[in-house]
């Protein structure tokens, strides 16, 4: 009887690990088999982006070489004021863009809602929301790695291997805390919140495949990368392949992976 149970345990974990690949795989699916709808939601929000980012530059006054390492001193006519205001400016953009693109894509998956034009719906409710809920997920991992932090520090003396060690294993058991917690981004997207104990919850015995899912994941995206820097050689072509996925699939997939977990433990579907 041991035995059976022993074996039936093995079978679990086994189909837990294999869960994670799939995950991975139906995420990765789902960018390419909807890459017209990949260009929709993400096109026209880079393009506003864009265009605002031009427009905190004309109006700031900063110049581009500013930012170059080898800039000495604020520009004539530059305050440290306007320059952190300028940096708030650019921050509030690009933060709002990246989530109005997830949260675009969380919907388009998970409702259906589809794409009009190159512009997606800009739902500021739900942007807002998964704002908050990205913020108090940071918060969380930063409040978990301190004592941590202090620990280790203690170690870096006496153990240095010992402390190299229980860093990276400390750093997984977060990675996986944060993906178990990660489902209540594309639930504040679709507009059906879930708590934290919730999501803790619903993931519980998927260690093992989330663990899984990360060590895919980064190392798809390490190859991806790799290959691609590799192809940046060659002119025009190379830059625009590597554009594209650097820029557009591996973020796309890493959204999709939070989509795809949220639809296998909250709304219970099969993975084809």
């Amino acid at each position: 009887m041991k035995q059976v149970e022993r074996k039936q345990g093995l079978v679990e974990r086994a189909g837990f690990r294999m869960l994670g690949w799939q995950i991975f795989v139906h995420s990765v699916r789902m960018v390419f088999g909807n890459l017209k709808q990949v260009l929709q939601i993400t096109f026209g929000p880079a393009l506003i982006a864009t265009v605002l980012i031009v427009l905190l530059f004309m109006a700031s006054g900063i110049p581009l070489e500013f930012f170059e390492t080898d800039a000495n001193g604020l520009p004539p006519g530059i305050t440290a004021g306007g320059v952190l205001l300028f940096i708030f400016g650019l921050f509030a953009v690009v933060l709002i863009t990246m989530f109005w693109i997830a949260v675009s894509w969380h919907r388009f998956i998970l409702l259906e809602e589809y794409p009009r034009g190159i512009f997606p719906a800009f739902r500021f409710d739900r942007i807002l929301a998964y704002l908050g809920r990205a913020i108090l997920l940071g918060l969380l991992m930063g409040i978990a790695w301190i004592p941590a932090g202090f620990i280790l520090a203690g170690l870096v003396q006496s153990s240095p291997v010992l402390a190299i060690i229980l860093m990276v294993a400390y750093a997984i058991f977060l990675f996986v805390c944060f993906y178990r917690l990660s489902i209540i981004l594309p639930a504040a997207a679709i507009g059906q919140p879930i708590t934290l104990g919730e999501a803790w919850n619903s993931t519980a015995g998927a260690a093992g495949a989330i663990l899984a899912l990360i060590v895919v994941a980064f190392l798809f995206q390490l190859l991806v990368q790799l290959v691609f820097t590799a192809l940046a050689i060659i002119p025009v072509l190379g830059i625009l392949l590597s554009v594209f996925f650097g820029v557009l699939v591996l973020p796309m997939v890493s959204v999709s992976l939070f989509t795809t977990m949220y639809g296998v433990f909250i709304e219970k579907r099969e993975l084809a």
